[in-house]
C-alpha cells in the first residue's frame, strides 16, 4: 500500500475531459463503511480543477498530479506495500504523409510499466489460516497493479490549419504491462497548401489503474476474505511528430498483365506486366516488387528499372509457378510494390494491382474430350470382339 500518493486528474475546459474520482470498491459479505465513503466524497467535492497546458514540442510527455491525499482506513495494516504502476508510450505506424491527401494514422500504444517492488508490512501469523490465506491473496491481486484498464486516447494537431483530423477519439480497451495495443485508426486529411515540415501531434491517453488493494481475513470464514480495490485515474500527454512532405508527382500505373490466364498446377510461367507513368516527373531506380496472392509463386520477385520518364511504359516480366491447389475459375490478385525516387526525395512507395485469372488445367478443361476419348475405345474393341466372335463362327 502507498501511503502517500499522487492522484491523477485530467482538466475539463480546453482539453474537453471530464474529472473522474478515485473510485474505492469492496468486496465481502458487509457494506462499504462510512470511514472509506465519506473521505472519498470529501475528495471528490473538494478536489481543485487542474487546468494544465499541452507541453510544447519536443518537450517530455507529462501527466496531470495532485497533492497527497489521506489514506482510507481500511487501506491500513496491509501486508504489503507495493509500488509501480502502468506506463503507456504512443507511436506512429506511419510517420509521414504529403500534401493533399486524404488517409488515416495508425497509432499504437505500449505499456511499459511494471511493479517496481513489493515490501512485506505485517508478516501473517503461521497458525492463523485465515490471515495466510489473506496474506498470499493480497500478493497475487496486488500483481494487478501494472495493468492500464479503460485506456483511450484522443489525438489533435497543434496546426489545425494545416490538416484535420475526422476522428480524434480511439478505444484500446485494458493492457497489461509489456503488451502492445492493436493499430488505432485516425482518418486525416492533410491540405493542398499545407506547407512541407514537421507538425506536432497530441495522444493525450486516459486510463484507470489498480491504485491498491487490501485483503481483511476472517477467522470464522478463512477463504472469504473481505477484498478492498483501490481505483486511480491518470491522464499522460504525449507529443508526436507528423512529417509533411511534397506530393510526389510521379504516377505509376499498371496497365495489363499477359497471359491473362494460368493454369493450375502450371510451372515456369513468363508472366509480363505492363507498368506507365502518367505523372509529371521522373522516377528513378524503380524497383518493382510482385507479391501475388496465396497459390501462386513467384522465382524471382523483383523487376528493376532504372528510369521511367513521363508517360513512358516499361515491361515487367516475373517467372510464376500456379500451385496445383489453387483454386481454378476465379481471377487472382498480383500486388506490385514500387520503391522509386523523384526529383525531390528518395524511398517513395507506391501500389498497383493487377488481376489473371487462373484456370483449371488442361485434363480438367477438357474432361468431356477425354471421357468421349474413352468411350469410343471402349466401343471400338466391343466391335472388334463381336466380327471376331462372327468370324469364328
Amino acid at each position: 500500500m502507498m501511503k502517500d500518493h499522487m492522484i491523477q486528474d485530467t482538466p475539463n475546459d480546453e482539453m474537453g475531459f471530464q474529472k473522474v474520482p478515485l473510485m474505492i470498491r469492496r468486496t465481502g459479505s458487509k457494506f462499504l463503511p462510512l470511514s472509506i465513503i465519506i473521505p472519498s466524497l470529501l475528495l471528490f467535492l473538494c478536489a481543485p480543477s487542474l487546468a494544465q497546458q499541452l507541453p510544447a514540442q519536443g518537450q517530455a510527455a507529462v501527466g496531470y498530479q495532485q497533492g497527497p491525499l489521506s489514506v482510507p482506513a481500511d487501506f491500513s495494516g496491509e501486508w504489503y506495500s507495493v509500488h509501480g504502476g502502468p506506463d503507456l508510450q504512443a507511436a506512429l505506424v506511419r510517420s509521414s504523409v504529403d500534401q493533399d491527401e486524404d488517409t488515416s494514422l495508425y497509432l499504437t500504444l505500449t505499456n511499459t510499466g511494471r511493479v517496481t517492488s513489493f515490501k512485506v508490512v505485517n508478516d501473517p501469523v503461521l497458525n492463523r489460516p485465515d490471515e495466510v490465506f489473506a496474506a498470499q491473496k493480497e500478493l497475487q491481486l496486488e500483481a494487478q497493479r501494472s495493468i492500464a484498464q479503460d485506456v483511450s486516447v484522443r489525438l489533435t494537431a497543434q496546426n489545425a490549419s494545416a490538416m484535420k483530423l475526422k476522428r480524434e477519439m480511439a478505444y484500446a480497451g485494458s493492457l497489461r504491462d509489456g503488451q502492445v495495443s492493436s493499430a488505432l485508426e485516425f482518418p486525416i486529411e492533410i491540405y493542398e497548401n499545407t506547407i512541407v515540415g514537421d507538425y506536432t501531434l497530441y495522444a493525450t491517453v486516459n486510463y484507470t489503474y489498480q491504485q491498491d488493494v487490501a485483503v481483511k481475513p476472517h477467522s470464522d470464514n478463512p477463504q472469504n476474505p473481505d477484498l478492498f480495490y483501490w481505483y486511480n485515474t491518470a491522464s499522460k500527454v504525449i507529443p508526436l511528430t507528423l512529417k509533411v512532405e511534397k506530393k510526389s508527382l510521379v504516377d505509376l500505373v499498371a496497365l495489363n498483365a499477359t497471359p491473362k490466364a494460368l493454369d493450375v498446377g502450371s510451372k515456369d510461367n513468363i508472366l509480363k506486366i505492363f507498368v506507365k507513368n502518367q505523372g509529371s516527373d521522373t522516377a528513378e531506380d524503380l524497383m518493382a516488387r510482385l507479391r501475388p496472392e496465396s497459390g501462386v509463386y513467384v522465382d524471382m520477385d523483383e523487376s528493376p528499372i532504372p528510369v521511367l520518364r513521363p508517360n513512358e511504359t516499361a515491361q515487367l516480366t516475373y517467372k510464376v509457378d500456379v500451385s496445383k491447389d489453387a483454386v481454378g475459375g476465379k481471377p487472382y490478385r498480383f500486388t506490385l510494390l514500387f520503391d522509386y525516387s523523384d526529383s525531390y526525395r528518395k524511398n517513395l512507395q507506391e501500389s498497383e494491382n493487377v488481376y489473371v485469372s487462373i484456370e483449371p488445367g488442361l485434363t480438367a478443361r477438357y474432361w468431356w474430350v477425354a471421357a468421349i476419348a474413352v468411350a469410343l475405345a471402349i466401343a471400338a474393341v466391343f466391335i472388334i470382339r463381336r466380327r471376331r466372335s462372327a468370324a469364328g463362327q
